[in-house]
């Protein structure tokens, strides 16, 4: 069976499987150097414009209208996006399900990155700004992170771990299985699976209630009651985030690592955001 341009390779030798899973760990890899890579230009480039009289050029504009998230932020978290892609399917031959574990894999890597460059300090001080571990070594602003977390989940994880489980889905739908009809409602009884779909899900959660229009925080005026909004978002959306890194944990032991990186990425950027407050 195909699924043009690539091929439903049902069997695998022993060996063959063992490359495929090294080259998927390779990938995992490479786009957590990369991410590495990526900081590091981006610290240059604040040094860099540091040096220069400061212009605002049609790159710093708001992308779109009423939105804190320039074009330049955009491009850059876009680019990064299409150079994920390209690592998913570098290597991949006409395997469909290697391309379809690349995708989730190569997702994932990025999570610790995504915590490395969200805001923790709600959690210690009413001052949402103040420095996490990234934004104190490389002096780049808080509020500026914080706009790459917000479009790395919305713009790069998210979309690339539901391709992942939709490529899943459709592959599983059109397998047929001698006992269950298709090889979707046999999978679909598997803890693996359903820890996935459930994990997908929650990533699309999370995604929905990050939406600031939901809670209506998008108001120049401080009150009482936008203060409690912002912190219903923050437990909201902390509290989403923890149960889909349980799922993802639960969904495949090649996703452990990455989890845990992020757990622990999270911990040390508390623990700075408390030395800080």
């Amino acid at each position: 069976m195909s699924a043009r341009p690539y091929r439903f390779i049902m069997s695998l030798s022993d060996q063959e499987l063992q490359h495929r899973r090294y080259v998927l760990d390779l990938k995992g890899q490479y786009a957590q150097i990369s991410a590495l890579v990526l900081l590091g230009v981006l610290y240059l480039s604040r040094f860099r414009s540091n040096s220069k009289t400061i212009r605002k050029t049609w790159w710093d504009a708001p992308a779109i209208k009423g939105s804190s998230e320039t074009r330049k932020q955009y491009a850059v978290t876009l680019s990064w996006l299409a150079w994920l892609i390209s690592i998913a399917v570098w290597r991949s031959g006409d395997d469909y399900i290697h391309l379809t574990k690349a995708l989730g894999h190569v997702g994932l890597s990025q999570l610790p990155f995504l915590v490395l460059l969200a805001p923790t300090s709600f959690l210690f001080s009413s001052k949402l700004a103040l420095s996490a571990i990234v934004s104190s070594l490389t002096l780049i602003p808080q509020t500026t992170l914080t706009a790459y977390h917000r479009l790395l989940g919305r713009l790069v994880i998210v979309p690339l771990i539901c391709s992942h489980a939709t490529l899943f889905l459709l592959f599983y739908v059109q397998v047929p299985h001698p006992e269950f009809g298709t090889l979707f409602a046999k999978r679909v009884r598997d803890p693996d699976v359903q820890f996935g779909l459930a994990a997908t899900l929650f990533a699309i959660l999370v995604l929905v209630f990050s939406r600031s229009r939901i809670w209506k925080l998008r108001t120049t005026r401080v009150s009482s009651r936008s203060s409690g909004r912002s912190q219903l978002f923050y437990i909201v959306h902390l509290a989403l985030v923890s149960v889909f890194f349980v799922l993802a944990y639960s969904h495949v032991v090649y996703a452990r690592p990455f989890v845990l990186e992020a757990i622990g990425v999270s911990l040390a950027n508390l623990m700075c955001c408390r030395l800080l407050a």
